[in-house]
């Protein structure tokens, strides 16, 4: 009873972070209004040019269009909520070089969720709209398959957040790694947007364990396709896995650092 009590008390702190965070950045509507209709767009547009060229080519190494639709979908989506709720995790590297974490690590509960959800990414809105839309539009899936992509979806979004706080996390141990990062980070993003059986040997190898692109595309797709308790429970395992792995190497980082003196805190 008291592991699910405070289960529910993070899921309100979350949803209220974020509640709290979506209303500020919409203070500037009109800037908020753009960004959000701009990253849709973009967005749309990859989309469109994969579905034309599945529109020339039918049937591609076992790829249909449909196929490319739930690949974007799951992916955007995730990575959308994952920037939406905890769009300050890509900050742990800058604030471990500066000192910020100070003020995070005085705070009543576990310093790696409040620095994680401290911030939004405003177009991260713009990736959940046009995915959500895409896969409702263009897909048509049944009531089975809506609530299965929901499932994905978090499980997505919280093995982009995983792999994002342990390349932060790297920055308690190597220094500033604000660089290599955003490289890593964004080949993640890049990967999980292609066609997975375009990739042989030992690069298909790396998507499924250095860059995590598979489990991010590739297997959220073929549990739409077809689906398997067992899949879904690897995908399960290796997400609990990863987010074990990020709050590990955070934990261990703070050990090592050193406060910055900064006596602020969080508003």
């Amino acid at each position: 009873m008291f592991v699910l009590k405070r289960c529910a008390s993070t899921v309100r702190l979350i949803l209220a972070y974020a509640k709290a965070n979506t209303l500020a950045a919409m203070e500037y509507r009109s800037a908020f209004t753009v960004q959000v209709i701009a990253m849709a767009a973009n967005d749309c547009l990859w989309l469109f040019f994969w579905w034309n060229y599945f529109r020339q080519f039918p049937l591609a190494n076992g790829w249909q269009g449909t196929d490319i639709v739930i690949l974007w979908a799951v992916t955007a989506c995730g990575f959308g909520l994952s920037v939406a709720v905890f769009g300050n995790a890509r900050q742990i590297a800058m604030l471990v070089m500066n000192g910020g974490l100070d003020a995070y690590l005085g705070m009543p509960r576990y310093a790696l969720l409040h620095v994680c959800i401290a911030a939004t990414d405003p177009p991260a809105w713009g990736d959940i709209i046009f995915a959500v839309g895409a896969f409702l539009l263009l897909v048509h899936p049944s009531l089975w398959q809506i609530l299965l992509f929901v499932v994905l979806v978090f499980l997505v979004s919280f093995i982009f957040t995983a792999f994002i706080v342990i390349l932060c996390s790297l920055a308690f141990f190597l220094g500033n790694t604000e660089g290599m990062t955003q490289q890593m980070f964004g080949a993640l993003i890049s990967f999980s947007t292609y066609p997975m059986d375009i990739f042989h040997g030992i690069v298909r190898v790396a998507l499924f364990t250095v860059l995590p692109a598979g489990f991010i595309s590739f297997v959220p797709l073929q549990l739409l396709r077809h689906f398997s308790w067992l899949l879904l429970g690897g995908l399960v395992g290796f997400t609990v896995l990863l987010v074990g792995m990020a709050v590990g190497l955070f934990a261990l980082g703070t050990r090592r650092y050193e406060s910055g003196n900064l006596l602020g805190m969080q508003s």
